[in-house]
């Protein structure tokens, strides 16, 4: 596994060590040898090892003990051993070193020594604006089965708030090669073997240059602080080619910054009405909720907090959003091309995410409007690894109401209120977990007799996991669920309570693996279980005559396969292809009527009655959805 000179009578040794150090064990290996070690002491692990050899050559000890370290071991001679880190020493140069001979390469010899060349760099150190350039090196080398390029992966955050950030550009300039941070910060780049020069761009973000040795896979994280440039000219141009970076059409995405430019409607920032502004999205107007999706109905938008359905976004008759907008993150708009993992709905899909907690400090923001107040805090729980955001909502409209002439409006009544709690935690480089509880209410009276109500309860849980550097996972649980109830007390003796409602729960798995620089593939399965409550009305008092009435409820489970692949033809050429198969089952427990053929649907024309037990299957329905979308640059400015 490693390149050593061995000697020809190679000691064999037996050696115990219990829960000792790596510099105790070399030093037990030079007290019962000949050989000493050369080596920096900060190149040694400080976790402990407890191993057990006996009659073991040194070579196979050296190989046991450090394979799973960045040190390599070279043996000099009978009484000298040096250890590098990261690096091997050779003591001979390969055959291919100055290039392949014709017999080399009839043979094939050629391409087998070609994976022991040496990883060269110059051993300088490289300055920029006077700044010194840091070194940095990536994984070990290894003699034998070495690749041309190994993968380098890891996490961007800010410095200021520790959130992620997402479309940054890391960029290798010496090699023409570049990858841009998701949404979480994370990034995947294969850069060539040995000497590669990272440099780091995104608008209002330090840029950071670091010269990488990579000899194998390995993450390197990086923690940006915020830039801040001084203009003495705006220069406003058009840039078209960025709109449709992307394969997929029709994609919007807003973060919190740039939601701060909209303005305020009576103390709140609706960041959902940006989408109103956008081509193809429409509403009714002030005081109705949902959007229209180039024609679409208003039940067509799928709307998500945290890969969690949210049925009603809207406080206070739509004019404002049941989301918070000091704990939001971003949201992405998908009106065009949707990807495969997205489905059960035709227009849209509003993808919000809720920002993570700052693991360094405590910070907060709170606003008191005419109408509302709210409350946000990020506390952390475990300082650099978990944190906790808390936000809350409410109102206290009715002294509008109550200032208005119409006597109708007058004795009415409306509130609201939202709660949102968020948790982080990064358990370790490779694992993050992220738990989100949403809950909203509102209750309203236009008339003095009838008071609505109606509220959202959300739940969500998702865990990442990165398997290796081209291969990371999620896993994702979700509950979903939506109330209305109308209360009505009028002078005569019909009082009555009427409600319904639904309920979902979630669980999708997500796979995405890197192939190449051509090939990414995102894949996995999803499943929901539906539970619906069609509505029942009860008489309120008991001089009621309104007869209950309670139609039974109704079950169904949906679940899909997803996946798709972003194809990079060339720097012009990117399609998006996707394919999502969707099943749904209706549930019992049911009871369903068969009429005559041809004849109208009624008591009289009833042929059969059939009986569903519990969760047996009633009708099932399937379907296969590809899913294509691309983008050709026609120049290349």
């Amino acid at each position: 596994m490693f390149l050593a000179q061995a000697q020809d009578e190679e000691p064999s040794i037996s050696l115990r060590i219990d829960d000792n150090n790596f510099k105790q064990a070399l030093q037990k290996i030079e007290e019962i040898t000949e050989y000493r070690f050369y080596y920096l002491d900060e190149w040694l692990p400080k976790t402990a090892i407890s191993v057990n050899y006996e009659h073991t050559k040194i070579s196979e000890v050296l190989n046991s003990l450090l394979q799973n370290t960045l040190l390599n071991f070279y043996i000099l001679d009978k009484n000298n051993i040096i250890l590098t880190r990261n690096n091997l020493i050779y003591d001979s140069l390969p055959i291919t070193f100055f290039g392949k001979s014709e017999a080399e390469t009839e043979s094939g010899n050629a391409e087998s020594a070609q994976d022991t060349n040496p990883v060269l760099f110059l051993d300088d150190r490289l300055s920029s604006q006077n700044k010194t350039i840091e070194t940095v090196f990536i994984g070990k080398e290894t003699a034998q089965g070495r690749s041309n390029a190994f993968t380098l992966s890891g996490y961007v955050t800010n410095k200021v708030d520790g959130e992620p950030i997402a479309n940054l550009s890391i960029l290798s300039t010496n090699r023409n090669i570049g990858a841009t941070t998701d949404d979480s910060g994370f990034y995947k780049i294969l850069l060539p073997v040995g000497e590669n020069l990272l440099e780091t761009k995104s608008l209002g973000i330090e840029s950071r240059k670091k010269r990488i040795i990579i000899y194998n896979d390995g993450n390197l994280d990086f923690v940006l602080d915020e830039s801040v440039e001084r203009l003495n000219e705006v220069v406003v141009a058009a840039d078209a080619a960025k709109n449709v970076e992307e394969a997929l059409t029709g994609t919007n995405e807003i973060d919190s910054e740039e939601s701060k430019n909209i303005p305020l409607v009576l103390g709140e920032r609706n960041i959902l009405k940006i989408a109103t502004a956008l081509p193809g999205i429409s509403t009714a107007g002030e005081g109705s909720t949902g959007f229209n999706v180039r024609g679409g109905k208003t039940d067509q938008n799928l709307i998500l907090l945290d890969n969690a359905v949210i049925y009603n976004p809207s406080h206070f008759f739509g004019i404002f959003q049941a989301l918070n907008p000091f704990t939001t993150k971003n949201f992405t708009i998908y009106t065009g091309s949707i990807p495969a993992e997205f489905g059960g709905r035709l227009s849209s899909v509003f993808d919000i995410t809720t920002k993570d907690g700052n693991v360094d400090a405590f910070a907060g923001e709170a606003s008191i409007g005419a109408v509302t107040s709210n409350l946000a805090l990020e506390i952390p729980v475990i300082k650099g690894k978990s944190a906790l955001v808390l936000g809350g909502r409410s109102t206290y409209s009715g002294w509008i109401l109550r200032s208005l002439d119409e006597e109708s409006l007058n004795n009415s009544k409306a509130s609201f209120y939202d709660v949102v709690a968020k948790y982080n935690h990064k358990i370790d480089e490779s694992n993050e977990v992220r738990l989100n509880g949403y809950y909203s209410k509102d209750e309203f009276s236009i008339t003095s007799d009838s008071l609505y109500g109606y509220s959202n309860q959300v739940f969500s849980g998702e865990w990442n996991h990165t398997i290796n550097p081209k291969n990371t996972g999620s896993l994702v649980l979700t509950h979903s669920g939506y109330d209305f109830d109308i209360g009505f007390d009028g002078p005569t003796n019909n009082d009555f309570d009427f409600g319904f409602g639904i309920r979902e729960t979630g669980l999708q798995v997500k796979m995405r693996y890197l192939h190449s620089e051509v090939h990414k593939f995102t894949y996995g399965l999803s499943s929901k279980l539906y539970g619906v409550d069609p509505g029942s009305i009860s008489p309120k008092g008991s001089e009621s005559t309104i007869v209950p009435v309670d139609i039974m409820a109704e079950r169904g489970l949906e679940s899909a396969f997803f996946i798709s692949d972003n194809v990079k033809v060339s720097d012009k050429l990117l399609f998006d292809l996707g394919l999502r198969f969707s099943t749904f089952q209706a549930l019992g427990e049911s009871s369903q009527r068969v009429y005559a053929q041809g004849s109208p649907k009624s008591d009289e024309t009833v042929v059969e009655n059939l009986e569903f037990s519990n969760n047996e299957n009633v009708k099932s329905y399937n379907g296969l959805e590809p899913r294509v979308s691309a983008r050709y640059f026609l120049a290349t400015d």
